[in-house]
């Protein structure tokens, strides 16, 4: 009696150690999404992405539309993938949607940054002054105290005195 087994993981992809296999097995998952990419299939996490590689397939598909048969493959594809948890990412509308909220965090989080750069900037400033005028005081401070001894000890005598 023989026994035929393939398609077996013997381990956890998250604990790989070796770099080598773990290279390999990036290689591969690379490949599939690349192969069901061209397909129309797409999955990913990047909408933008994802929306551009739909818009740029269905440029290149115009002209050769999909037999029936095709059709059928594709959504059998999809229905699998489904059914293992892939998340497939095949509503345009979603995609859309989904770029535009992630466009909008994009310059929202720009605008947060870039009003904290100048609210530190300004702060930044402000210390400035702040040591410029202790600074200043200080020096100032000393003087006077100079001169207050010198004209108790008479080497310098009150000139603006009326």
């Amino acid at each position: 009696m023989e026994y035929y087994f393939s398609r077996i993981q013997l381990f956890d992809e998250a604990q790989i150690v070796t770099p080598g296999l773990k290279r390999k097995l990036d290689r591969k998952s690379k490949k599939r999404l690349e192969k069901l990419g061209k397909q129309g299939i797409f999955l990913g996490r990047d909408p933008t992405k994802l929306l551009q590689k739909a818009e740029r397939l269905q440029k290149v598909s115009e002209n050769a539309a999909p037999t029936a048969e095709q059709e059928i493959r594709k959504k059998w594809k999809i229905a699998m993938l489904r059914a293992q948890g892939v998340k497939v990412k095949d509503d345009m509308t979603l995609l859309k949607k989904a770029s535009d909220k992630v466009r909008k965090m994009k310059r929202k989080r720009f605008e947060k940054w870039q009003e904290r750069h100048q609210q530190v900037a300004q702060m930044k400033q402000e210390r400035q002054a702040k040591r410029q005028a202790n600074i200043q005081a200080r020096k100032e401070k000393r003087l006077t105290k100079k001169l207050r001894k010198a004209r108790a000890k008479g080497r310098i005598f009150n000139l603006d005195q009326n």
